[in-house]
């Protein structure tokens, strides 16, 4: 009986759902466009045989092997080849070079997001911060309207230009300059940090902050004694989520001229030194791993030190 029940609830509870047309129809279309994505001829044609593709690949696997393991048969031999690749190659230099520019550009990119967060929330950048009423003022309710948009579409904005764009345009104008990447790196991830932080404030329900509002406290004064400590752990994900993607993006951007691990790796593939190539993705991928460990470690000691 019970389970009889339970059946009539459940299909009761599948009835009185809301049905959206439009998530439907949304649905149906990314049905309909991956079905003809996939049967179009296009997709599938390719200038290369099966037989090259399959010849290609088992060049690439060869010449990926270092040459004193290919000439020896052993592992071991390709330490010095290695450890003269590091250094005298130039393989430690461009790996700094990749990680400061990475660290540089998320940090000010975090930095100057920071500062523009209490402005483009939805529920602080408002002539009622919070809900809590100051003042009706229509003159003043436009100010904080503008600010409030103008912030946001900065965010939507520098978030749309591509790294490799804005790289490339700024290597036109400044010359070959790793701040040139710095730059275009930090712009891009400037918009996303925005919108990440900005949506982790709305969705912050701190009643610390409503207090401090009520009581005549300011927007910043709020945030930094509030909102900020409360989500100071979840604005690190993001912080060295993003630290990470800069470390890759960076190497993509070395390929612009640049003395890093990416123009390293331009420079073997255009020598087809495929060895050579895939030691230094492998030297950025640990980069990103190292940075992947030092996250898990500050946002544990954080949450240690809270508890405590």
């Amino acid at each position: 009986m019970a389970s009889e029940n339970r059946i009539l609830r459940i299909k009761e509870l599948h009835q009185s759902k809301s049905k959206s047309l439009f998530l439907r129809f949304s649905l149906g279309f990314v049905i309909l466009s991956l079905a003809w994505a996939w049967s179009a001829g296009t997709l599938h044609e390719s200038v290369v045989s099966k037989e090259q593709r399959g010849a290609n690949l088992e060049k690439f696997i060869g010449k990926i092997i270092p040459d004193p393991t290919r000439e020896s048969g052993q592992w071991i031999d390709s330490l010095p080849w290695m450890t003269n690749l590091l250094t005298e190659g130039q393989g430690i230099k461009a790996a700094g070079i990749t990680f400061g520019i990475a660290t540089v550009a998320i940090t000010l990119s975090g930095f100057f997001a920071l500062l523009l967060l209490p402005l483009s929330a939805r529920n602080f950048g408002t002539q009622r911060p919070l809900e809590i009423i100051q003042g009706k003022h229509i003159l003043r309710s436009m100010y904080w309207f503008v600010i409030n948009k103008s912030s946001r579409i900065l965010f939507l904005f520098t978030r749309s230009l591509p790294e490799y764009v804005l790289g490339f345009l700024l290597i036109s104008i400044l010359g070959p300059d790793p701040w040139v990447l710095v730059l275009a790196l930090a712009i891009h991830n400037f918009g996303i940090l925005g919108r990440l932080g900005s949506e982790l404030v709305e969705n912050n329900s701190n009643e610390s902050a409503r207090i401090m509002f009520a009581q005549g406290g300011g927007r910043y004064s709020s945030f930094v004694s509030t909102i900020l400590p409360d989500s100071f752990n979840r604005m690190l994900v993001y912080f060295f989520y993003r630290w990470e993607t800069c470390i890759r993006e960076s190497t993509v951007l070395g390929m612009l001229g640049i003395v890093s691990l990416g123009y390293l790796i331009n420079d073997a593939k255009a020598g087809r030194d495929f060895d050579r190539m895939l030691t230094f993705i492998l030297l950025g991928a640990l980069i990103v791993i190292i940075g992947d460990i030092i996250s898990s470690l500050v946002r544990h000691k954080l949450r240690i030190t809270r508890s405590e």
